[in-house]
């Protein structure tokens, strides 16, 4: 009877689902998520408190489920974070290369008219 019972009870996963998760949404915030993919952030947030509260009812199915959904919407928002970090930096580069160019033209009428 204690053979069935035990075998009948929940089985916590043998994975650190839930330590994944929460270093990939860490890594998200660091990448700048809540700038740049602030819904893809807060999924990843949900899903992570969703899997702890799973966690905590023993549902260890559900809980490795959601784990790796928020792991996957952090990686994602990191993704797009540095998508958009990296179209900052091409818009900085050619606003610097739109004053480069007037101030060669300037210079250029300027040496053109002594």
């Amino acid at each position: 009877m204690a053979t069935f019972v035990a075998a009948c009870a929940p089985t916590r996963p043998t994975g650190d689902d839930l330590g994944i998760a929460a270093r990939n949404l860490a890594a998200a915030r660091a990448a700048g998520a809540e700038t740049y993919a602030p819904l893809e952030l807060r999924a990843a947030e949900d899903h992570l408190a969703q899997a702890n509260a799973a966690s905590a009812q023993q549902d260890y199915d559900r809980m490795t489920m959601l784990a790796a959904e928020s792991a996957v919407d952090s990686e994602l928002a990191a993704a797009k974070s540095r998508l958009g970090k990296a179209r900052e930096a091409v818009e900085s580069l050619k606003q610097q290369n739109a004053d480069l160019s007037r101030d060669a033209a300037r210079h250029a009428e300027g040496a053109s008219l002594e």
